[in-house]
């Protein structure tokens, strides 16, 4: 990409090139003349010299974010009216022509992350924000009294960090926000000074071992040490050493204190006087003493308290905690009652699981309540006799504790009934070898995956499937996904394929599967390495990024006798569909196989192998075909396709063909939507189409012509074709095309078709026809025409 020198740039305010990601060259050297210039944004183009800035006094802001070429800054010095310079993302930058920036007095701004700087400039100007997010080749930082009015710093992920000056922090009297997450500091000077800190960031320093003195931030409201597992020693004046933090009691202001997975803490501070607090996160810390969390009695503004994974035998009353939101107590296993958990209505998730906790109180007050989680709460009382063989509700019909009320619940993780029950030793053996065996997870998820007359249901195990099969009349409409039980999250929540979900749910209901599965069974199989057994039951079926499908007989036999549709995408090794053995003809592979559906397939090649039976697509009604860059033909000219209604086809590199044999006249006698788009080697359809009444056809660069002679689309309702560099005529005999007639077209869109010299002999009076750059059709189609 290429931009010239504009004609009059002196009145120019503001330059925006920002996302031009073809732009190489700046088309000035200098700025000099643009004299009002006020803000220059370049942000992810491919500039490698920015210009020379000159004497602009308007000049504001400048902007070289994700500039991945750019090495080096003109010099700023004559910039005086400059507030903010934006570098982050640029990998490359690495120094500044002029490292003083003593003159730009009022630079407020300077975003350097991401990029290579091993060093801050000489001379850095006054700014209020300094952000060095992870700059990588940053090891040191020296006093600078140009720092003075600095209210934010941010270093988090500067990885190769590892010292800091002992008198940085000691003109820093206005620093707010100091954030040095995922750096290898291993000691921090003091911080006394900064008495208008509020947020002092430090989750995951891992190499950090000593904590200076925090008595003078009395305003600090956020303390994140979560994830430093080397803290267990501090220097201070008043004892040799201890394994503890510095005293918190000052800390009257602080809302969040963050000390999950300090697991080398050896004793936590006097926290009785943090009255403000919002959140507490103490997962994983075991340095609790003989008075446990007492000090949560004076805590009554918290809404969020992580206490999991902790060696706690009891809690103190919870009667003053009335706006907690969130209470996490997973893993605490010698955890046997929560004394008036009653009180903590407004809780919104509760988190239960792995505890040692008898009894719980009547839930039904908690109408806020969205996540309940009693993993592996074997010893709760009302479920020690309960059977809980069937979550449809023909065994049990109401949950103890009032479960059953919680209108609002949208994720319920119930104990593990069998350990319950006293299970045999062999059905102990079989839940060591597959966990949560007979442990649901219920999970809701957002409207847009599906209507309000089918609940989507998230289950842990594929065991599942045999209850179904006892009780096959509670499930007649529903969507079932199965994925690892290592998938899941460790607080148990809906596990990693939430957002993929959320994203296929919005393209699916465009497609026909939504239509068609209303009244049916679906499964959806995600990420598995091995196919999940006890699956057989599903007429619809979904398989997501697992490594074991090369074909579909790499399912049970009985998945793919009732299999109606199968939707198969990111699957590595798939080479093809079906591939059929002598030894497999008791398996009518894909008899009544109505949606096929192959997505983003890098090494599929074929849809069936030679020896496949010629009835195997009778049924096919929809077949999509998308990222496959490895196949040339959709189907054998010996496939009966008696019913097949759509074909959509899109960015198939390789495909030159629908059908295998390109001599045999072969017809879809059905077919009434045809999609093709971006397939650069496609050279002919091949295939008769009598029942077509939708054909678009779009970046298809070598196609000559579309429809075949022998029985012309009588029906044809919208024809829309794009960018075929080669299309000359849409029939493949030029003659038939001058006299056939189009009776029933309503739309025709022709875009870029610079070969297309004829479209048939006549055209309805009455259409929504565009017709642009087709220079070789008559000029009387050329102008468009939009009529109802």
């Amino acid at each position: 990409m290429e931009l010239k020198p504009l004609k009059r740039s002196d009145k120019l305010v503001v330059l925006n090139l920002s996302g031009a990601a073809s732009l190489v060259n700046f088309p000035y050297v200098t700025l000099k003349g643009m004299t009002k210039l006020q803000t220059l944004d370049l942000s992810n183009t491919k500039i490698q010299k920015p210009p020379i800035f000159g004497g602009i006094q308007q000049l504001t802001h400048i902007s070289l974010r994700d500039c991945h070429c750019v090495e080096r800054l003109p010099s700023i010095e004559s910039l005086t009216s400059l507030q903010v310079l934006d570098i982050s993302g640029a990998k490359s930058f690495a120094e500044f022509q002029n490292p003083s920036f003593e003159t730009n007095a009022g630079l407020k701004i300077i975003n350097l992350s991401g990029t290579k700087v091993e060093s801050l400039p000489s001379n850095i100007g006054n700014p209020h924000h300094l952000y060095l997010k992870g700059c990588f080749m940053l090891k040191e930082l020296t006093y600078m009294k140009a720092l003075r009015d600095l209210e934010a710093l941010h270093l988090s992920g500067a990885s190769s960090l590892v010292k800091i000056e002992d008198m940085f922090f000691d003109d820093l009297k206005k620093l707010r926000i100091l954030d040095l997450s995922e750096t290898n500091i291993k000691k921090l000077p003091s911080l006394l000074n900064l008495c208008k800190l509020r947020q002092l960031l430090l989750s995951h320093c891992s190499s950090l071992e000593k904590l200076p003195q925090l008595n003078n931030l009395k305003k600090l409201e956020v303390l994140d040490l979560s994830g430093c597992s080397a803290l267990t020693v501090i220097q201070d004046t008043s004892f040799d050493q201890i394994d503890s933090l510095p005293s918190l009691s000052h800390l009257s202001n602080l809302h969040r204190l963050l000390l999950n997975k300090c697991i080398n803490l050896k004793e936590l501070p006097p926290l009785g006087s943090l009255t403000k607090l919002e959140e507490l996160n103490l997962s994983s810390v075991k340095c609790f003493g003989e008075s446990g969390a007492d000090f949560l009695e004076h805590m009554g503004h918290l809404q969020i308290l992580d206490l999991s994974e902790t060696l706690l035998k009891k809690l103190p009353s919870m009667s003053k905690l009335k706006d907690l939101k969130q209470l996490f107590l997973r893993g605490c296993q010698l955890l046997e009652s929560v004394q008036d958990l009653e009180a903590l209505t407004k809780l919104e998730v509760l988190d239960l699981s792995g505890t040692a906790l008898t009894h719980l109180p009547p839930l039904n007050n908690f109408t806020n309540l969205r996540q309940l989680v009693l993993r592996d709460c074997a010893n709760l009382e009302e479920f020690l006799h309960l059977e809980m063989c069937d979550p449809s509700g023909a065994i049990i019909k109401v949950l103890p504790y009032g479960i059953s009320e919680l209108t609002c619940l949208e994720q319920l993780d119930l104990p593990n009934m069998m350990k319950n029950q006293g299970a045999d030793e062999k059905k102990i053996s079989c839940l060591e070898e597959e966990p949560n065996q007979y442990q649901w997870h219920i999970s809701s998820l957002p409207d847009m995956l599906t209507d309000s007359n089918r609940p989507f249901i998230s289950v842990s195990s594929s065991k599942i499937f045999q209850h179904l099969e006892k009780n096959s009349t509670g499930f007649k409409q529903f969507h079932f996904s199965v994925c690892p039980v290592d998938q899941q999250d460790k607080k148990g929540g809906i596990h990693c394929y939430r957002d993929e979900l959320i994203f296929r749910g919005i393209f699916s209901q465009a497609r026909c599967f939504s239509r068609m599965i209303d009244q049916e069974r679906s499964l959806e199989i995600c990420g598995f390495h091995h196919f999940p057994k006890g699956t057989e039951r599903a007429k619809y079926l979904f398989l997501f990024d697992n490594a074991f499908v090369k074909e579909l007989y790499d399912l049970a036999a009985n998945t793919i006798k009732l299999m109606k549709g199968c939707w198969i995408e990111r699957s590595k090794n798939m080479e093809v569909v079906f591939h059929a053995e002598e030894e497999d003809d008791d398996v009518e592979l894909g008899k009544d196989l109505e949606v096929l559906w192959l997505s983003n397939l890098l090494n599929f090649e074929s849809i069936y192998s030679e020896n496949l039976q010629h009835e195997t697509f009778q049924n096919l009604k929809y077949m999509y075909l998308d990222c496959c860059p490895k196949i040339s033909s959709v189907f054998s000219s010996s496939q009966k396709l008696e019913n097949l209604e759509v074909l959509e086809i899109k960015f198939c590199d390789k495909l030159e063909a629908l059908f295998d044999d390109k001599s045999a006249q072969c017809k879809l006698p059905k077919l009434h939507t045809l999609h093709l788009w971006e397939l650069p080697k496609l050279k002919s359809i091949g295939c008769v189409m009598p029942s077509l009444h939708t054909l678009k056809v779009g970046e298809c660069s070598i196609l000559v012509n579309v429809l075949s002679s022998h029985q012309l689309p009588k029906d044809l309702k919208i024809l829309e074709m794009k960018s075929c560099d080669k299309l000359e005529t849409l029939i493949e005999n030029s003659s038939t095309s001058a006299d056939f007639k189009w009776p029933n077209l309503h739309r025709l869109h022709l875009l870029r078709l610079p070969e297309l010299k004829s479209i048939g002999g006549g055209l309805p009076s009455r259409q929504d026809r565009f017709i642009r750059e087709c220079p070789k059709l008559p000029p009387s189609l050329q102008l468009p025409i939009s009529e109802n």
